[in-house]
């Protein structure tokens, strides 16, 4: 039991990379996906359940000693009706509650909430986000996320037996990443020349292994209990230094036009891309200290050179 890992979400971008380091780590893990297939060596098992509506109580069964819980909906993902704030609290606040409960009463000594940065907010002004930061989620998807963090603290009072951990990534990159970075790796790959040259925003980003290696240490890390964690690379960079370093990666000139950050805003607001400009031109830094002090993690120092290299993956296998 003491080694036995359960990962929701697993056969996404992030769980497959978790589920992965698990096993090389010396764990079993039950992975959890709603769909499709996980396959990997002697260690790991695919469960296919749907979290709304199964029996929970099943996973549990041999015994768990901890839960990482990334399954949840995204936003953009689901019909329409998943885009109000009742669909993304089915699917982040209920079913988050109801898997706590059941680890709860499994015993589970450790249950990792992956939350997300934009509960404070999407952008940053002279101050770094920190744990301590107010909430002010600016979405349905990051008001659910807030919701189920507010919801999960409540439930883990006064139970001795199980903690909670509670973690808020930014934008995770990789060059299998879907969703935004997935759309800039493609963007990046194209020869077309971008308005990104006179762009000197900061932003913190989080590499795909970077972010598996801290799940575990949360899982491992005794000082991790009842705790929550903003966390990130260690340096933030502009949206010019991220495109600049996946084109190198590429084989790419860089190719970015020095094109006012007023113009842009302009432009994306007469197409309704408004949210873009945020997330494209806006800072939005991360002050990682009490994640750097958890034992057993180390952030990324150089997330230039990591882009380079996820920019070079991406275009050897297109």
């Amino acid at each position: 039991m003491e080694n036995r890992v359960l990962v929701t979400g697993a056969t996404g971008f992030v769980g497959r990379e978790l589920c992965a380091r698990l096993v090389s780590a010396g764990k079993d893990v039950v992975a959890v996906g709603r769909g499709g297939n996980l396959t990997g060596p002697s260690g790991l098992t695919y469960r296919q359940l749907d979290l709304e509506t199964d029996d929970l109580q099943q996973l549990f069964s041999g015994g768990i000693d901890a839960v990482v819980h990334l399954a949840g909906q995204a936003h953009g993902k689901g019909g329409s009706e998943r885009q109000e704030l009742d669909g993304f609290r089915r699917a982040n606040v209920n079913v988050t509650l109801r898997l706590a409960e059941a680890a709860i009463q499994a015993g589970v000594r450790r249950f990792v909430f992956v939350s997300s940065i934009g509960v404070h907010g999407t952008a940053t002004k002279g101050r770094s986000i920190s744990e301590n930061t107010p909430f002010s989620p600016g979405s349905p998807y990051t008001q659910s996320k807030m919701e189920a963090e507010v919801e999960l603290t409540r439930l883990f009072e006064g139970v001795g037996s199980s903690e909670l951990a509670i973690v808020r990534p930014p934008l995770v990159y990789g060059a299998k990443a879907p969703g935004n970075f997935g759309s800039l790796l493609r963007l990046a790959n194209s020869p077309a020349p971008l308005p990104f040259g006179m762009c000197s925003n900061r932003r913190s980003l989080i590499s795909v292994g970077t972010l598996a290696d801290f799940l575990i240490a949360c899982i491992q890390s005794t000082e991790a209990g009842n705790q929550a964690f903003v966390v990130a690379d260690s340096s933030a960079v502009s949206t010019a230094d991220i495109v600049s370093s996946l084109r190198r990666g590429m084989n790419r000139s860089e190719r970015l036009i020095p094109v006012p950050s007023a113009l842009v805003a302009a432009a994306l607001r007469l197409i309704g891309k408004r949210e873009m400009y945020t997330q494209l031109f806006c800072d939005l830094e991360i002050d990682n200290e009490k994640a750097r002090r958890l034992d057993g993690w180390a952030p990324c120092d150089n997330t230039r050179s990591e882009l380079e290299t996820v920019g070079k993956l991406f275009y050897e296998s297109q």
